[in-house]
């Protein structure tokens, strides 16, 4: 038989595979968030007035954009060992994934932020609003929304990334699948059931992701509504 559907559904709730995909969801997770840590501070780096630090910035994107982020799992857990600074699989695996991620997200939240009208800023501080509170109050509020489809294509695509971890031997979902197949010498029938998580979490999250879009979309047109109802006489907020 080519397709043994009883092997094929055994795997697919093997308690092995399914901690494998937590891991590789949870590592996802916290990778995402610590690159949005990183593009958050990279793309005020970039609206600095300060030229090195501008500088630096780019230089950072420059290098992880530009280089393969298999090439730089490598040079994070062995090269940086040669140098006498060894990570573990995990810190390897969370470095390298946050800081290729963070150069994308840096681009994507200056993108965001160049986008609002810069009136805005200038009324912002007219009122007396620091730097700080127009960024928090003005900017981001708006940015998020810009931000959002970027975002979720990122963290779908950092869900995928995370099968470059089974180079370093990290107990991830293709990893151990791969373990998996030197037990049995069924791929077919296992690398399906890897495919099938990974696309059960970016579609899951693909979910999540248009379900924030239209809240954030439904929440500035009624903010709309209720601007104009305030603005202009004669017509109800309701």
């Amino acid at each position: 038989m080519i397709w043994d559907w009883s092997f094929f559904f055994a795997y697919l709730t093997d308690p092995r595979i399914v901690a494998a995909a937590g891991t590789t969801l949870a590592v996802a997770t916290v990778a995402q968030v610590v690159a949005t840590v990183i593009g958050v501070g990279g793309a005020l780096a970039l609206r600095s007035s300060v030229a090195a630090l501008r500088g630096a910035v780019h230089g950072y994107i420059w290098l992880f954009r530009g280089t393969p982020p298999l090439v730089q799992l490598l040079l994070f857990y062995f090269g940086l060992a040669q140098l006498g600074l060894r990570l573990s699989v995990l810190q390897a695996s969370l470095a390298c994934l946050s800081l290729y991620s963070g150069a994308y997200m840096t681009i994507f939240v200056r993108t965001a932020l160049d986008s609002i009208d810069k009136g805005q800023v200038e009324a912002s501080r007219s009122l007396g609003l620091s730097r700080f509170d127009t960024l928090r109050d003005v900017l981001m509020p708006q940015a998020l929304r810009i931000l959002l489809p970027p975002f979720g294509n990122e963290f779908a695509s950092m869900m995928r990334t995370t099968s470059l971890l089974s180079v370093i031997s990290f107990e991830e979902l293709l990893r151990v699948t791969n373990q998996a197949i030197n037990q049995t010498f069924r791929p077919l029938e296992l690398y399906a059931v890897a495919a099938l998580y990974y696309l059960a979490m970016t579609t899951l999250w693909m979910l999540v992701q248009h379900r924030l879009e239209r809240r954030l979309d439904t929440g500035r047109r009624e903010a709309g509504r209720t601007t104009i109802a305030t603005t202009t006489p004669g017509i109800s907020a309701s």
